[in-house]
């Protein structure tokens, strides 16, 4: 019989071959069978590393990467800086449009940190590349961002004559020259090259306003605003001319620009120079208000995520505030810093070890956008009791304005506040009152969830009820705002159950973190943070609420002792902070010593040392010197605090840093 045939008893059957079974092969579903939009999804989230390695393994994948530049555009460099075998990395993605590795190299190649350059003409050779990548980071800076590079180039420059700002500068200026920057490019480039001239001398002013009237004519609508700033004190006079005036700012707000937004909504919360009728100039103010962005519901979530919880946040604020006081900084700067970290730590996680090195490099930063007296890199270090390097401060600086894509500043709750009190303005207590709440509210993470307008309209009308204005909200401002009473009646509430409970976050020693409360008992506030506030129960009563307990949810100290290795040095100044007086009597159990009562010549030792520890031939840029007010503040007392548990561990004296055995030698060579 033939093989494959069944024998039975049926005819039938006898005859059907059996059938064979065959297993069919599944396909392997390997990374080259995915369509090429998913491939290009996924090479984005790789680090550049990972997407050198996955172009070696076949060609196919080798020409997706080169040929897309959307891939290195787009690849995250997080917790990476340029460095000698990196750079040509950074190099090649900031080529193809990827703006961190951009202002990585820009600022790396300004302060020397990270590529390995030869000593000789480093600052000519320092300046010409970061002038190349400052100036691509600038052309791909996020829409939303006013031009932002002047910050790293501005004064002071450095007094011996090899500056490397100076270099950035003329290598800008050479550019802008030349007609091969286009126009959209070259109004950024010329605004930036106006501001660095505005912070010099008189002498410089008049180059400033004609850099600013040719960036304004490249389209750059940031010049334009500031050119519409000079000309309106000479506008005012005439009427005529100041009628055009405000209509070229209405066109400027029209076109986007948030500062001419913010100046039209003043000039019409306090009239109407534009002849307008009185709904529509309330309709004109309201419009910033409702424009104001919503707080991302997913910030407070992602930041606890991280393991920072409302201790954390709260020592960090607190401590700003008490640099902030120190250095006699504006609240403005104290808010956008805030800002600042606040959106930093929605976008990207930070370990708790880092947390105080953002805080003060959110201050540097915010300090050269805003003030004309800046926090210079050093102070900072030495603000921090040196528990960072100079090169940590600035990676962090690079890494605060990449993540934040250059836009540092943003709508902040004094803005809205300069708009409300322009409306209605207040008595100058009250006025100092609502600064004093606004500050206070920076310190809860629970008053974040809502609008910098929501929060500002909030804080008025708690200002209005603490201080008996009638009525606590008129119908001029809920037209202005477009917010009604009982709309902010439980902000309100959650405002002042935060800011005036007496249980505050305190340190090991049973002191109380009130760095916002000792910053308004100054005379220039009318010592408004001493005032007596009226009790929970009048306040319900004041806003038409029902009258419920109020619960206060403080930051909850938690944490193991394990944890115990973040330090946040608090500065002291003998006319600004005075946290001793608060002290218990007993100051034996201090281990270390505060500069106060240190003798003459121990002192002078000190100040040796610190002088040698930041001799700027260690590291960093040279320019960046230390001002007057960080040689006045090593006179003052610094305070070690731990960030993840609140606790304060004493006073701390820069001379205990020279303990360790590993600096001794170091010492005595100096002594010598």
């Amino acid at each position: 019989m033939k093989a494959g045939v069944i024998h039975c008893r049926c005819s039938k059957c006898f005859t059907v071959p059996a059938r064979k079974r065959v297993r069919k092969r599944v396909q392997a579903l390997t990374l080259l069978s995915l369509p090429e939009e998913v491939l290009l999804c996924v090479f984005q989230c790789l680090s550049p590393e990972d997407l050198l390695a996955v172009r070696a393994v076949h060609s196919q994948l080798r020409d997706i990467i080169d040929n897309h530049s959307s891939v290195w555009a787009h690849v995250s460099f997080k917790d990476t800086w340029p460095a000698p075998n990196t750079v040509w990395l950074f190099e090649r993605a900031a080529e193809k449009g990827n703006f961190e590795a951009a202002v990585k190299l820009g600022i790396a190649y300004l302060y020397n940190e990270g590529p390995l350059l030869s000593d000789e003409g480093r600052a000519d050779v320092c300046g010409r590349k970061a002038s190349r990548f400052f100036s691509l980071a600038e052309s791909l800076r996020s829409s939303s961002a006013d031009p932002f590079i002047w910050v790293f180039i501005r004064p002071p420059w450095s007094p011996t004559g090899s500056c490397c700002k100076a270099v950035v500068f003329d290598r800008l200026k050479a550019e802008c020259d030349t007609n091969v920057v286009s126009v959209g490019r070259r109004g950024p480039l010329l605004h930036c090259l106006a501001r660095v001239l505005q912070l010099f001398d008189d002498d410089k002013r008049s180059e400033a306003l004609m850099l600013l009237e040719q960036s304004s004519q490249s389209g750059c609508l940031q010049s334009s605003y500031l050119l519409w700033e000079t000309n309106r004190k000479t506008a005012v006079a005439d009427p005529g001319r100041y009628l055009q005036c405000v209509r070229t700012l209405r066109d400027y707000a029209a076109k986007g620009c948030w500062d001419a937004q913010l100046s039209l909504a003043k000039l019409c919360s306090s009239g109407n120079p534009l002849g307008l009728e009185q709904r529509a100039c309330a309709d004109l103010v309201a419009q910033l208000f409702r424009s104001c962005p919503p707080v991302p519901r997913r910030r407070a979530e992602e930041v606890l995520r991280q393991g920072i919880n409302d201790t954390m946040r709260y020592i960090l604020v607190d401590w700003l505030v008490e640099v902030t006081t120190m250095k006699d900084f504006s609240s403005l700067t104290l808010h956008v810093t805030v800002g600042c970290v606040d959106r930093y730590l929605a976008l990207r996680s930070v370990p708790k070890a880092h947390l105080q090195l953002l805080g003060i490099a959110c201050m540097v930063v915010c300090t050269r956008y805003i003030s004309k007296d800046i926090l210079t890199i050093r102070e900072a270090v030495w603000l921090t009791d040196n528990t960072y390097k100079y090169e940590d401060l600035v990676r962090m600086m690079g890494e605060v304005v990449s993540v934040l894509g250059g836009k540092i500043r943003s709508p902040t709750l004094l803005d809205y506040g300069e708009v409300l009190l322009s409306l209605l303005p207040l008595e100058r207590r009250s006025a100092h009152f609502f600064s004093y709440v606004c500050e206070l509210s920076l310190l809860y993470s629970s008053l974040t969830s809502y609008s910098p307008a929501h929060l500002a309209s909030a804080v008025l009308l708690l200002t209005r009820a603490l201080h008996h204005y009638a009525p606590i909200w008129p119908g001029q401002l809920a037209d202005h705002t477009g917010f009604f009473k009982q709309d902010l009646v439980p902000c309100a509430v959650l405002l002042y159950v935060k800011c005036f409970s007496k249980d505050v976050p305190k340190d090991y020693r049973h002191v109380s973190l009130t760095g916002v409360k000792q910053r308004f008992e100054d005379e220039a506030y009318q010592h408004v943070s001493k005032e007596q506030v009226i009790d929970f129960k009048e306040l319900c009563q004041i806003l038409e609420v029902s009258d419920l307990e109020p619960h206060m949810v403080l930051p909850s100290l938690t944490g193991h002792p394990a944890d115990i290795h973040t330090f946040l040095s608090s500065p002291s100044s003998n006319s600004k902070r005075r946290r001793e007086e608060s002290l218990p009597v007993h100051r034996g159990s201090f281990v270390a010593t505060p500069t106060a009562e240190l003798s003459t010549q121990e002192e002078t030792l000190v100040g040796d040392m610190l002088d040698w520890s930041l001799d700027s031939s260690c590291s960093g840029y040279e320019g960046d010197q230390e001002s007057e007010g960080e040689k006045e503040a090593k006179d003052g007392e610094t305070w070690q605090l731990d960030i993840c548990h609140g606790l304060a561990l004493g006073p701390f004296h820069p001379i205990d840093k020279w303990n360790s055995q590993e600096n001794i030698n170091a010492e005595k060579s100096y002594l010598d």
